[in-house]
């Protein structure tokens, strides 16, 4: 509406309006069409005047001859003769009451009313001047009138001049509807009601498309159905591309919001027709052609004032399709077009002229060239040198610079490829290390085997070898033990001494006691006296010899000295410490004294040296010096290359100028003095020539030196010339001389030969020994050589062994698990693989404890998400003012207010709160019930199938879908489990053949609202997709589209050109000399938006390119689901529609598929975590523009007139729709779900472990819920098993009240397979398959052979029973669990020896034999065969549960990421809350404060005496307060000297509705009194209206000023 606004007061042919009122009579009455323009700005609410006007009658559109339009305007000759006048209108008889009232404002309206008829009454004037046609406006005789009635009469004119046009303009359009349809339509001023069904507008539709219009709801009474008939409007006004500018809503006319604009687009809507030539009937002009009553024109302009909408510019309709006119040609636009016309001729002499130019110069060239042949030649010598060197210089430092640069990518590949296997080895360490460690002990344990049994073979031979190796150990060791000894000689010394010593001492005690018991006290002392007394002497003899020696006497020399240096030191250390405790300044000054000399002689030490290398320094300064100065220049020269191009432009135009103007000078001299230059040059070219004879001769004879030189080398030419061509005539008889050469050779080999022949013969028996030696030399050496070799490298042959055992094993595995037979030493080499380790049994309970938690936490999101959805619809509205802050806290609190409460994302429960064995009979049962129950629903995908169904069919709530989908999410476990998810897809694959039974047609497919996409999506959003999604688009989408912030890939022409202006005037700061308003045509023929226009669309088709070779290329990654569901949806829509093509129905599933699947992640990447960042308008719009082009070729259609700009793609999309189609060929290519997973539907039949469901009990009686009320639905069968389930289970509300007690609680749920009544033929069959299977694996072990039927007839020996009973121990200590362990068997092998298992082995072969599922003719190789398929099975197995584990990780991941999210989320609700209580604390708190003797004091004083204390407030201004506040802005009947008296009162008791009422003194203004909602004054400020009427008219208030003085007052602090 503001674009039609805008377009209506700036249009050129708007209507022409009034002038303001002049002062002179003579120029108030005139019209004038040129004042329009003037007027429209300066009033824009007065409009022309009224249509009686003669001079609106012409119209600027020319109508066909013999047109209705044209005999309308024939016909309108006449009537402008005439004067128009209004009927007489009626006045009211309560107006005319009025006329007493007490009210001055009602008493003025009476009298209006009165002169009301005589006031409409005009009289016709004379032509305005100028203007054939255009009346003058006069007044009627209007003596009787008051001075204001004369004043006002225009402007009371001028309110109805829009109705009239108005009507005219619906005139115009029911006209031409009429000669288009060929029938009649309501009256004019009937037209609008009756538009409103849109019959007419279709019929007029099916007139120019009638394959738009199958059918014409042609209803009497109004329906919401006849919307389709306008909307078959709509698609035809798309269909013909009419501007958006002129379209009209649906509710513009089914809820008559706009009428105008409905007939405004019917307007456009003709001229745009006749301009496609699809009609040639015009709209024609009829303003000022037709009469109308003063109630139907006052009924009119009272409608529109109503609607409050702005009449469009229907005069300027025309100038929107007409064809822009031809542009007067100026005169430089004439001498370009004749210089164009002439260009072949003016090239062709410019050619000519050119080349005679050229021809000229060359001669004068080749003559100077000549004169100079000499200096010529050695200049190109000297060029072509130096071009060598520079060449040979350049490859060398290429080189050098490519072998470093290859080495230092080499270096950083291998260091790259080094680094990822260490972090993959790092990050399996335990797992490789347990590996090796297991694979190192078979191999080591079969090497043993083999090395025992080899040395068996050769016993003799290596008791001799062995008893050589212990002799030469035992004498290495007794070596080595007395290398050691003499290496501790001096300790073993000392111990010895110590022993000694200790002996002695031990002895000497012994004697001592004999003694003291044989003597007495005084011997002993006396004894021992004389035996010190002899002691002391033999000492002081030993040391005096000792110290008489000379080797003493030397030792004693060094000790003195020792002592003397000691004395010394100490002494020098107590006169320093005199010294320092002295603090002498004659000290200090010494010390300064000598440390400053010690310095300066460093100094001048320093300096010589210096001086010494003064030549080094300053050649060092001066290489410093060029290199910065190079430094600069090459900067300066680089800066200045930069700008090259623009240099060397500037000074060409330069230098071109320059030349011209300089040669135009010269020659006008040249012309003047033309006979001069000839003599003169006449002159010149004589002197010039003797002048270059001499410097030649001169020159000649400078150069003597360097003509001998080549006269020589031309002799040096001439002389190999003549050589060559006897070399020549030697070639021709080469033959006969190297014959010739060949017999002397011949003869002086064969002479040399016979003497050496003759000399070795004498000798031949010595140089065969000489022989013998050196070759027993040779080869000794070379032995030596490599065991030398091998003992150095002995980790690197350890290595080698290794990778060979390696590949051995490897090799043998592959034969285990790609060959059709493999051999039983296969088979037993590999049987340990099935057994279940330790690890197996951790992964499994991680894996289970992880998809509790991922169940867990799910839930946890999704309540802290279903609960921040509705906090903040509560704080929505309570922003709106619609429920209060006590009802927000309320439902705070609800919750308990608290994050931690609600997004705790830690293990919530490690087990179940609650035992089954501690409740009583009738709950157990009832939770075994349930568990019947969800173990029927994800079996029998059939019930919920019917379930999504019949949700469809019913139009069920998006709310209450949201949540039947987080049930059967539940319900399955979210998929995180192989089994959950298989069923999950059977489910999916159900739903999807029911559904498609229901399609009448291929596109009821894609148009459908199914339940199972919902599924789907969740489904899909799981990390193995985020993963793929991410590897395949985050390549293209973040670093081509997403960092890449100069992209912009907008294809519309006109908003390219607009584009390339804006980046011209920024980069400039120039405004451009280019025009803003061009058409879409001009613009694309503009040569830089062309080109830009180009290079988008070339981008954005290497955008679509290489996200499909991302698909080809990862598509082996791509998740199993989608695929599965794709295939399954191709073949459910080949099964229906037969008579469609295969290709037809790929095509759907390829649109299904991409919207569905990749559209989100290429549309939104960074809710798929494809990027990091979130995304502005201008990147979206990038990755909408890829979505576009993606979307075509999935839907296999070329670009339409629709997507105009993208047509130029259509020969790029018709190439990539078939490769699209070889993709998804691929994509469907799926194997079966039950090879997939490995699962059947007799797996849960036959397994001990039953499967297990996480749930919340209040889940539980939800589903229990949906399943009672959908039963007729889900199982319409009176005896089907669900029934008999959901009977037994009673209503929920019971076993609510029972199960009370575990109502919040998480429990698990084992599934009971009781009610399933499917059978399995074949089980026994397969049980003793598999027993026979065990009873071979325990055989192969104890047991070896070429085959097995080899190995079941070998007699049974004692040491086989040996080694059954050791294996049997093995199992039974539970070292290891046996394969097949855990599987239901027919017998129990731990009882039998091994003679009764061979026996159970073949009683079971001859059985599986006669059942024909094995044959003895391959010698019962199907069972290795089978046993071999098992440990296939079991390590992918172990694969698959490695890839859960990883998916369970990253969902629990991507769940905590969430549950942060949400936690922030619901931490800045709780702080808005907390801030908002404090908020309405502190204003309750300085509402108490009103200063005493206001006007407020008084008012709310009166409140509280009546009684009427409003609950939200009450406040009393007067009038002029309101106005001096700017918020009143007029108030009609009141002079604004009365304004003081006048109250204004607002209140509000009711949340968002505010009271209003006016009184002056005590007494209420009738009519001044209101309720006015704050939705509407904020609907007012979001329409940008600046004003609205309030007490019916009276009041004109500020909209922005009144709402801030409602939202001070009422909503914040004073």
């Amino acid at each position: 509406m503001s674009r039609v606004a805008s377009t209506y007061s700036n249009g050129r042919d708007s209507p022409p309006a009034l002038r303001p009122r002049p002062t002179t009579t003579s120029v108030r009455h005139s019209y004038h069409e040129g004042d329009a323009s003037k007027l429209a700005s300066a009033d824009h609410f007065r409009f022309p005047p009224p249509a009686t006007l003669s001079a609106l009658s012409t119209s600027p559109t020319k109508s066909p001859p013999g047109s209705p339009v044209k005999r309308v305007q024939n016909a309108a000759k006449e009537f402008n003769r005439r004067s128009i006048s209004f009927a007489d209108t009626s006045i009211p008889d309560d107006l005319s009451a009025m006329r007493h009232s007490s009210v001055s404002h009602l008493r003025t309206l009476s009298q209006i009313s009165n002169a009301q008829a005589s006031e409409f009454n005009e009289a016709m004037g004379g032509e305005v001047a100028g203007l054939h046609g255009r009346r003058r406006l006069q007044r009627a005789q209007t003596d009787s009138l008051s001075s204001w009635d004369r004043l006002n009469w225009m402007d009371k004119r001028r309110q109805y001049i829009q109705a009239y046009e108005y009507l005219c303009h619906i005139g115009e359009a029911k006209e031409w509807m009429e000669e288009c349809i060929g029938e009649p339509v309501p009256a004019i001023v009937e037209l609008e009601e009756a538009l409103r069904d849109g019959v007419t507008l279709a019929k007029l539709v099916r007139v120019f498309a009638p394959e738009l219009v199958p059918r014409i709801i042609d209803a009497k009474k109004l329906q919401f159905r006849h919307s389709d008939n306008i909307n078959r409007f709509f698609q035809f006004v798309k269909k013909v591309q009419l501007p958006e500018i002129f379209l009209f809503e649906l509710t513009d006319l089914y809820n008559k919001k706009n009428i105008p604009k409905v007939i405004y687009c019917i307007h456009a809507l003709s001229f745009l027709l006749f301009r496609l030539g699809m009609t040639k009937i015009i709209i024609g002009n009829l303003v000022g052609k037709l009469e109308f009553t003063e109630a139907e024109i006052q009924n009119t302009q009272k409608g529109l004032d109503q609607a409050g909408v702005i009449l469009p510019n229907f005069r300027g309709v025309n100038k929107h399709f007409e064809p822009e006119p031809e542009p007067e040609e100026t005169e430089e636009e004439r001498i370009e077009r004749e210089l164009g016309e002439c260009g072949f001729s003016i090239k062709r002499l410019q050619r000519a002229a050119r080349g005679a130019l050229v021809r000229l110069r060359l001669g004068d060239t080749v003559e100077e060239l000549w004169s100079y042949e000499d200096e010529v030649i050695q200049l190109q010598a000297a060029i072509r040198g130096m071009f060598a060197r520079m060449s040979y210089a350049y490859d060398a430092e290429r080189n050098t610079w490519a072998k470093e640069l290859q080495a230092v990518a080499r270096g950083y590949l291998i260091r790259k490829a080094i680094g990822l296997k260490l972090r993959s080895f790092t990050a399996n360490e335990r797992l490789i290390v347990r590996l090796q460690a297991r694979y190192r002990g078979n191999k080591a344990r079969a090497e043993t085997k083999r090395q025992q049994q080899k040395l068996s073979k050769s016993a003799g031979k290596i008791v001799g070898l062995q008893a050589a190796i212990r002799g030469a150990l035992a004498r290495r060791l007794v070596q080595v033990q007395a290398t050691q000894a003499h290496q501790s000689e001096d300790g073993v010394t000392k111990l010895q001494a110590l022993a000694r010593g200790a002996i002695l001492r031990k002895s000497l005690q012994k004697d001592a006691k004999e003694l003291k018991a044989k003597f007495t006290d005084n011997q002993t002392v006396q004894l021992q006296a004389k035996a010190r007394g002899v002691l002391l002497r033999l000492s002081l003899k030993k040391d005096t010899e000792a110290l008489t020696s000379n080797g003493a006497s030397c030792a004693i020399e060094d000790l003195q000295a020792a002592a003397r240096g000691l004395f010394v030191r100490q002494a020098m250390k107590e006169q320093k410490q005199e010294l320092q405790a002295s603090d002498d300044k004659n000290l200090h000054q010494l010390q300064a004294g000598i440390r400053g000399f010690l310095l300066r002689a460093a100094v001048d030490a320093v300096k010589s040296a210096l001086e010494d290398k003064k030549d080094i320094w300053e050649k060092l300064q001066a290489a410093v010096k060029g290199m910065l100065i190079r430094q600069d220049v090459r900067g300066r020269q680089g800066h200045l290359e930069s700008l090259l191009p623009t240099i060397i432009k500037m000074q060409a135009v330069a230098r071109g100028w320059l030349s011209r103007d300089e040669y135009e000078d010269t020659l006008d001299l040249l012309q003047i003095a033309e006979d001069e230059i000839i003599d003169v040059q006449a002159l010149a070219k004589g002197y010039l020539l003797r002048q270059e004879i001499q410097s030649t001769l001169t020159a000649l004879d400078g150069q003597l030196d360097s003509v001998v030189q080549v006269q020589g080398i031309c002799r040096g030419h001439l002389i190999r010339k003549r050589n060559g061509v006897f070399l020549a005539d030697l070639e021709t008889t080469s033959e006969s001389v190297a014959r010739l050469q060949a017999h002397f050779r011949g003869a002086v080999v064969r002479g040399q030969v016979a003497d050496t022949l003759a000399y070795l013969e004498d000798e031949e028996n010595t140089i065969t020994v000489l022989q013998a030696c050196v070759r027993g030399v040779v080869q000794r050496k070379k032995f030596q050589d490599k065991l030398k070799f091998y003992n150095d490298n002995m980790q690197k042959v350890i290595k080698i062994q290794s990778f060979v055992r390696a590949k051995q094993q490897g090799e043998a595995y592959r034969s285990l698990t790609e060959g059709k037979n493999p051999p039983v030493g296969t088979i037993k080499n590999f049987v340990h693989l099935l057994n279940d380790s330790d690890f197996d049994f951790d992964e499994e309970i991680e894996f289970e404890r992880l998809r509790k938690n991922v169940v867990q936490h799910v839930a946890a999101n999704e309540m802290a998400e279903t609960y921040i959805d509705q906090l903040d619809i509560k704080i929505a509205l309570l922003v709106k003012n619609k429920i209060t802050l006590d009802e927000v806290i309320k439902h705070q609190k609800r919750f308990t207010g608290h994050v931690g409460g609600l997004l705790s994302n830690v293990d919530l429960a490690s087990s179940d709160p609650f035992d089954l064995k501690a409740l009583n009979k009738n709950s157990r049962r009832k939770l075994e019930l349930y568990q019947m129950l969800f173990f029927a629903l994800q079996t029998q995908s059939v019930y919920l199938a019917r379930l999504f169904t019949n949700v469809r069919e019913q139009g069920t709530p998006e709310k209450d879908m949201k949540r039947t989908e987080n049930l059967i999410m539940g319900l399955f476990g979210y998929a995180q489990k192989r089994r959950e998810e298989y069923y999950l897809l059977r489910l999916i694959t159900r739903s999807i053949k029911e559904e498609v039974d229901k399609c009448a047609t291929l596109q009821d497919f894609l148009r459908g609202n199914f339940f199972w996409v919902k599924l789907l999506h969740s489904y899909i959003r799981n990390p193995k997709d985020r993963k793929f999604l991410k590897d395949m688009l985050a390549p293209i989408l973040r670093e081509r589209i997403i960092d890449d912030r100069h992209l912009n890939l907008e294809s519309d022409p006109l908003r390219i050109y607009h584009s390339s202006i804006g980046d011209e005037e920024l980069r400039t700061g120039k405004k451009s000399s280019r025009r803003h308003s061009i058409g879409r045509e001009e613009a694309i023929r503009d040569p830089e938006t062309r080109a830009t226009f180009i290079e988008r669309l070339q981008y954005l088709r290497d955008l679509s390119s290489a996200v499909l070779d991302n698909l080809d290329h990862q598509l082996p990654k791509m998740p199993y689901g989608i695929r599965y569901v794709a295939r399954q949806s191709y073949e459910a829509l080949c099964e229906r529609f037969p008579n469609e093509s295969p290709d037809a129905v790929l095509q759907v599933v390829v649109h299904f598929v991409y919207q569905k699947y990749f559209k989100p992640a290429i549309v939104g990447p960074d809710t798929f975590g494809i990027v990091a960042k979130t995304l502005d308008e201008k990147q979206k719009k990038n990755l909408g523009e890829l979505s576009k082009l993606l979307n075509q070729l999935s839907l296999g259609k070329q670009f339409s007139h629709d997507n105009i700009y993208l047509l130029p793609l259509n020969e790029y999309v018709a190439v990539n729709i078939r490769r699209m189609h070889e993709i998804f060929v691929d994509v469907i290519e799926v194997k079966e779900a039950e090879t997939q997973f490995e699962i059947d539907e007799f797996d849960d039949l036959t397994s001990r472990q039953k499967p297990t469901l996480y749930m919340k009990m209040a889940e539980i009686f939800s589903i229990h819920r949906m399943v009672a009320q959908k039963i007729d639905v889900m199982s319409p069968s009176r005896e089907d098993q669900l029934r008999d389930i959901i009977r037994e289970l009673g209503s929920v509300k019971a076993n609510e009240t029972e199960l009370r007690t575990m109502a919040n609680a998480e429990i698990t749920l084992y599934l009971n397979p009781r009610f399933q009544k499917v059978e399995d033929p074949d089980s026994e069959m397969k049980a003793l398959m598999v027993e026979t299977k065990r009873c071979i694996l325990y055989i192969i072990r104890i047991q070896t052979g070429g085959d097995l039927m080899e190995i079941l007839v070998k007699p049974v020996r004692q040491d086989d029973e040996d080694r059954w009973r050791q294996l049997l121990e093995e199992e039974h200590s539970g070292k290891r669990r046996g394969a097949y362990a855990d599987t239901t068997t027919l017998s129990d092998v731990s009882s039998m020896t091994y003679t009764d298992l061979k026996r159970t082995a073949l009683e079971n072969i001859v059985r599986l034999e006669q059942a024909g599922k094995i044959t003895r003719k391959n010698h019962y190789q199907d069972l290795l065969n089978a046993i071999a398929v098992d440990i296939r099975t079991k390590h992918r197995r172990r694969v698959q549960r490695q890839k859960e584990l990883e998916n369970v990780r990253g969902t629990l991941i991507h769940l905590n990421e969430k549950a942060t999210y949400l936690e922030g989320q619901l931490q800045s609700y709780n702080d808005y809350i907390e801030q908002a209580m404090q908020t309405l604390q502190t204003k309750k708190g300085k509402r108490r404060t009103i200063l005493p003797f206001t006007r407020q004091y008084f008012h709310i004083r009166e409140l509280q005496r009546s009684g009427k204390v409003p609950k939200f407030g009450s406040y009393n201004y007067s009038a002029r307060a309101l106005a001096d506040k700017g918020v009143l802005v007029a108030l009609e009947g009141y002079p604004e000297r009365q304004w003081g008296a006048i109250s204004i009162t607002i209140q509000s008791d009711e949340v968002g509705i505010f009271r209003l009422e006016m009184s002056f003194g005590s007494m209420i203004i009738p009519g001044g009194s209101m309720d006015i909602p704050l939705d509407d004054l904020l609907q007012a400020q979001f329409n940008n209206s600046q004003f609205m009427m309030l007490f019916e008219g009276m009041a004109k208030v500020n909209v922005n000023l009144f709402l801030h003085l409602l939202f001070r007052k009422f909503y914040r602090d004073e």
